[in-house]
């Protein structure tokens, strides 16, 4: 992601915009959920009672992504963090733009447990419409 963040910030006109859909399971890494052995995991991932991290980046959480766009030249307007397929907010959907100006707001965040829901939702009512 940094090397990304690194090549739009080279690429963008001042006031570009980029958005990202990025991880955001090192939220979680330190939850006393992720330091269960796999033994005990698997079955309760099986049986639906825990989550499934869907091989996202534990290195990457949304903070991180803010400071790495500030590191960069950009400025994050704004990180929806939302669930895949779990109840987890693992993944983060970032919209930032190149500012070369001091004058930023602060990044806009919302957490949307409801994603993959409404999500369905959307599939459920184009199919109705074909």
């Amino acid at each position: 992601v940094e090397a990304y963040l690194q090549e739009l910030r080279r690429k963008l006109k001042v006031g570009g915009k980029g958005f990202i859909h990025h991880s955001n399971f090192g939220e979680y890494v330190n939850s006393p959920r992720e330091r269960l052995p796999d033994f005990v995991t698997k079955p309760l991932i099986k049986a639906k009672v825990l989550d499934w991290a869907h091989h996202r980046n534990p290195g990457m959480t949304a903070e991180l992504f803010r400071a790495l766009c500030a590191e960069h030249g950009l400025h994050c307007i704004s990180q929806e963090l939302v669930n895949w397929r779990g109840r987890r907010l693992i993944d983060c959907l970032s919209l930032f733009e190149r500012s070369d100006s001091a004058q930023q707001t602060g990044t806009k965040i919302i957490r949307n447990p409801g994603f993959m829901r409404e999500a369905a939702r959307i599939r459920r009512a184009g199919r109705k419409r074909s």
